[in-house]
């Protein structure tokens, strides 16, 4: 149902992909819209927006997914592109430490920006890189349960194993608490 347009939609939710250069932003939002997977995209400049239409249920849900870059360079203006989000996932590399650990400066700048309702998903990406993996699922769960993540999901773009669960977790916990607030 690609094809509906945005104003068919019972709800339009901005949801954010966050996280260090190089953890798999792009390839899980291009594994998610368009079921493909490049080894090769260059790095994200700025920010690129998406849209994807997921069916929930009797409703039609426009997400409005913006891929945001997660070089040191952007710093200065990245903020302002958090702002209006519902949810994020917050994406890090499960083969380089570094980028789970550099998560919460980016959690704190979202929380700062977007508001402390915004809903967040933690993502391990790269789970099918089984021999190069350096982060335990224990730290991922303990992280995920300090920032009150909705969940912690492992993915794999290049496989897509999971990708289209993260995204789906987070429009259905997104249109329930719509439903709530004006139900």
């Amino acid at each position: 149902m690609a094809n509906r347009k945005s104003r068919d939609s019972t709800y339009i939710f901005k949801v954010l992909l966050i996280g260090e250069a190089a953890v798999g932003k792009t390839s899980l939002t291009m594994k998610f819209i368009h079921g493909k997977f490049k080894s090769d995209y260059l790095l994200t400049v700025g920010m690129e927006p998406y849209s994807k239409y997921v069916k929930l249920g009797e409703d039609m849900v426009t997400l409005s997914i913006w891929d945001i870059a997660g070089q040191q360079r952007f710093d200065v203006f990245r903020t302002m592109f958090f702002r209006g989000a519902k949810a994020a996932l917050l994406v890090f590399d499960l083969t380089r430490p570094a980028t789970l650990n550099k998560l919460q400066d980016w959690h704190d700048d979202l929380i700062k920006n977007a508001g402390k309702d915004v809903i967040t998903i933690l993502v391990g990406n790269k789970n099918d890189l089984v021999d190069l993996r350096s982060i335990p699922k224990k730290d991922a769960l303990a992280y995920a349960k300090k920032i009150k993540a909705l969940a912690y999901i492992e993915t794999s773009a290049k496989t897509g194993e999971n990708v289209n669960d993260s995204f789906h977790m987070i429009t259905k916990k997104l249109v329930e608490k719509a439903k709530n607030r004006f139900g």
